[in-house]
């Protein structure tokens, strides 16, 4: 099976980022955002109150669902594939009947809780963006009206700006948790990390293409790249990243020599030297 069989699909991300903002717009429609308003501390206090609706709530959920079953289901007929030509196949075809009964099911609406978390709390986000902007502004003596309707005005582009990042954050989030807990499953220790292979790669994960890592032992990129350590992680679980994980189902699927995140660095190691180590 290529590498790229294991990537995420991008009419995921596509689809619960266009949901996310449908659902602020209207949104904004039901709590009474309009043209006419001219005190912002009031739009302020409509754009916080709306966090706290059933029918908000609802929809944060219903999204945050769809985008989980969406991916939950993708990453499921890539491991049937996998499994097609793979040396663990039956063991991967029994591993995928019945799992929303155990562990993978947990993973599935906990990851669902949490994007739905997401979501709800956009307006208070939003709300907080906001303030900071009637506050600076304020300051340089700006009136009410003035404030208010150029809030009114940036709206619609710091809610497509928030929807993207979290869209693009949070699918990836979802796909790579719900290879790691399959993985897990299977008793798969190990993934390639794989990159999108394209201009918008950053440095730090340019230097990851390739490399073995251990789901439990994620590499600090940025660290090991020589840049600014923001921590550790395994790929596709940072802000804006498009890298994802394909699992080492057999040893003999890659070539070898390989390189391998092993002890905090990145060392070139053998076949027979990984087999000590893996």
């Amino acid at each position: 099976m290529k590498p790229e069989g294991w990537q995420a699909q991008r009419r995921i991300e596509s689809d619960y980022d266009r949901a996310i903002r449908r659902l602020l717009q209207r949104s904004w429609q039901i709590i009474g955002i309009d043209p006419d308003m001219m005190n912002p501390w009031e739009l302020i206090r409509r754009i916080e109150r709306l966090a706290n609706t059933g029918s908000f709530e609802h929809f944060s959920q219903a999204i945050a669902k769809k985008m989980v079953t969406q991916t939950f289901f993708d990453t499921a007929r890539t491991w049937r594939q996998a499994a097609k030509g793979g040396s663990k196949g039956r063991l991967i075809f029994e591993a995928l009947r019945n799992e929303m009964q155990g562990p993978i099911g947990n993973t599935v609406y906990a990851l669902i809780d949490r994007n739905a978390g997401i979501i709800r709390s956009m307006p208070f986000d939003l709300a907080a963006q906001a303030t900071r902007y009637i506050q600076a502004e304020t300051l340089k003596g700006r009136r009410h009206e003035q404030i208010a309707q150029e809030l009114l005005a940036k709206f619609p582009k710091m809610t497509a700006s928030k929807a993207a990042v979290i869209a693009r954050t949070e699918a990836a989030k979802s796909h790579t948790a719900l290879i790691q807990a399959r993985a897990d499953r299977l008793g798969l220790s190990w993934y390639v990390w794989r990159t999108s292979q394209d201009g918008r790669v950053r440095s730090s994960h340019k230097h990851m293409e390739g490399v073995l890592c251990r789901f439990d032992t994620p590499p600090a990129p940025e660290l090991l790249a020589g840049e600014k350590n923001v921590g550790a992680y395994n790929a596709g679980e940072i802000y804006n990243c498009r890298c994802y994980p394909e699992p080492l189902i057999d040893i003999m699927d890659i070539s070898w020599p390989r390189k391998v995140h092993y002890g905090g660095k990145i060392v070139r190691m053998s076949k027979e030297q990984f087999r000590k180590v893996a």
